[in-house]
Formats: C-alpha cells, sequence, structure tokens
C-alpha cells in the first residue's frame, strides 16, 4: 500500500492539524494540541473563505501569514506552525504504519467512506485509521448494537441477524466488542459474509490477532477507528465511536440494551434523534427494559418471528422501517 493512495496533500495537512499521530510523547498538549472536531470544522471554514481555500496551502507559511490570511488569533496559528512542523517525522512514522497493513484516511481524502461523511456530514471524524479493504466501507451494512453481557435469546438473535445480512452480501457493522458485537460479525463471517469492525481499543493489538488478520487478507473484514492505532480502550472511545456505527449503516438492530444508561442506549437515542439511520429494536416478551424504551422513542419493531421468516432482510427493514434519515445542516 502506498501512503499517496490514501492521502492527498490536503489530508496530510489534516493528519498533522487534527491527530496526535506521530507527535512526540507529552506533546500532544497546549500549543501542540491536535485541533478537535469542532475546532476544525471552524478553521475549514476559514480557510475556504479565505485567499488559502485548501489546507494543503497551510503548509510552509509563518504563524505571521496565517493569522493575517485566515484571520485568527496569533496563539492558533502559532498552533497550527507547530503542529505543521513535523511533516519529517509524520512522513516516517505513516510508511511505518502502512508497511504494517494499516491505513489512514482523512475527511478531504477521496478513499474516506462517502457512506459516513454523507450520514454524519461535519460531525463525522477528520480522520481515521484503518485496516482491509477500505473500499468495502463504500457500501452500507447492517449495524448490530447490544450489550457485552447477553441472555440466549439475544445470542440466537445477534447471530441470526448476521447470518441474514451474509445471506444477501450485506456486511454486519459493529463494535467488535464481547457480546452482541461479536456474535452478530462472528456468525457473518462464518457464513463467508463481510463485517465493518469500528474499534474503541487498540487498532494495532487487534489486527496482530492471527485468525483476524487472515479475514482482513481475504477481504472479509474492515477494522476501523477514529482514535490513535495505538490508543487503549476507555469509556470515553466507546461512546465517541457510536455514531460512526450509525453513520456506516442503512439500517441498526438493537438486540438488547439497558434503560437510560450505557452505550447502546445512548448510541441508539442520539441515532433516532438525528435521523442517521432506521433504529429496529429487538421485540419479545423477555427483552431488556431499554429496548421497550426504544420503541416507544421511535424505534421499528423486529421480533424474533419476524426475522426468521425474512427472506431478504434489508428489504424487510426497509419495508418497515418508520421513518428514512434525516438529512441535517449541522453547521445549522
Amino acid at each position: 500500500m502506498n501512503v499517496s493512495d490514501y492521502l492527498s496533500d490536503d489530508g496530510m495537512v489534516l493528519l498533522a492539524l487534527c491527530s496526535g499521530f506521530a507527535l512526540p510523547e507529552g506533546s500532544a498538549a497546549g500549543e501542540t494540541a491536535p485541533f478537535t472536531l469542532s475546532e476544525w470544522n471552524k478553521l475549514a471554514r476559514q480557510v475556504h473563505d479565505s485567499p488559502l481555500k485548501q489546507p494543503a496551502a497551510l503548509q510552509g507559511r509563518t504563524a505571521a501569514d496565517l493569522a493575517h490570511e485566515l484571520a485568527t488569533p496569533p496563539d492558533d496559528a502559532e498552533r497550527i506552525v507547530r503542529l505543521l512542523d513535523r511533516s519529517g517525522r509524520l512522513a516516517l512514522e505513516l510508511e511505518g504504519l502502512f508497511s504494517r497493513g494499516l491505513w489512514a484516511v482523512t475527511r478531504t481524502d477521496e478513499q474516506y467512506p462517502s457512506k459516513l461523511r454523507d450520514t454524519l456530514k461535519h460531525q463525522a471524524p477528520t480522520v481515521l485509521f484503518g485496516a482491509g479493504d477500505v473500499q468495502l466501507l463504500r457500501h452500507g451494512g447492517i449495524a448490530v448494537i447490544g450489550s457485552r453481557n447477553i441472555d440466549e435469546a439475544g445470542t440466537t438473535f445477534a447471530q441470526e441477524v448476521g447470518r441474514k445480512a451474509a445471506a444477501v452480501r450485506v456486511p454486519v457493522v459493529s463494535g467488535g466488542a464481547r457480546g452482541t458485537d461479536r456474535l452478530a460479525m462472528g456468525a457473518a463471517l462464518e457464513a463467508g459474509g463481510t463485517a465493518f469492525g469500528v474499534l474503541a481499543d487498540s487498532l494495532e493489538r487487534t489486527v496482530r490477532q492471527p485468525d483476524l488478520r487472515q479475514l482482513l487478507l481475504d477481504g472479509q473484514l474492515v477494522l476501523l477507528t477514529p482514535y490513535a492505532p495505538t490508543a487503549g480502550f476507555s469509556v470515553g472511545a466507546a461512546m465517541g465511536r457510536n455514531k460512526l456505527i450509525y453513520g456506516l449503516a442503512d439500517f441498526a438492530v438493537v438486540v438488547s440494551s439497558d434503560y437510560q444508561t450505557g452505550g447502546t442506549w445512548a448510541g441508539a437515542v442520539e441515532t433516532l434523534k438525528a435521523g442517521w439511520c432506521p433504529v429496529f429494536a429487538r421485540e419479545g416478551a423477555a427483552v431488556p427494559k431499554g429496548n421497550s424504551e426504544l420503541l416507544k422513542l421511535g424505534a421499528a419493531p423486529l421480533a424474533g418471528a419476524d426475522l426468521e421468516t425474512a427472506g431478504n432482510l434489508p428489504e424487510w427493514l426497509r419495508e418497515h422501517a418508520k421513518s428514512k434519515p434525516v438529512e441535517r445542516d449541522l453547521f445549522g
């Protein structure tokens, strides 16, 4: 893999400005802290409205020039210069990353998943790191979400969703965590399907697992994260990656959710409000309270009997979805 096939000149600048990747340890704070998503959205507007027009034009300019051209405070201009003043180190680190079979793309790059960018708009992450065939991410899938601790009925349901998705060559999108995520993804992969795993844990460590490595090479699995590829698990990362799971999906199926607590509940409620994709919740006598409450909030029901008889699951979901995703101007 070649870095230039994934990252454009604009993308290299965006990576330097918005990611701690290749920053010396202990320097990703204060004047050298990478720009947050909201900070970049503001800066992107400033660049677009300035004579510079493109992110790549920021490279090689002094802080005084940037402060003048962007009409930005001197401290912000100096921060831009400091973050961009590591092109050599960044290039070396990227060569090492790509040599290990991993990739990086930014929101300005052609290889960035268009589904994610179109759905989340300016809430789409500025930078993604991943492994596997990035082209697969151009196609939507069925997100399968649920608790780590899942009962026998939930296990059967999650696995059946995975198999049904594989049968019609639709990817399963999930978080790769223990429980619902792995059950659905594993069932899809065992049935010869594909899966996208949006990680909240170290990408570099995950891809070293031999069984996953082979699935990545075979084009069945794509792993991605909006966080640095060496970053370990955190609750904040698990919550933050939720929108990516929904943003990559055409439909979402909540297998098991707690009520008013946990990432499954928070992600489903956020998606119902934002309209990123239609949300379905498993319906039945013994489902958790969170499932029943999500149905009250606008999720569509998916009973075990419906899942069992659905010949083409995506078509069934399309026919029974309560509403289509709502496109919003996130700058508004």
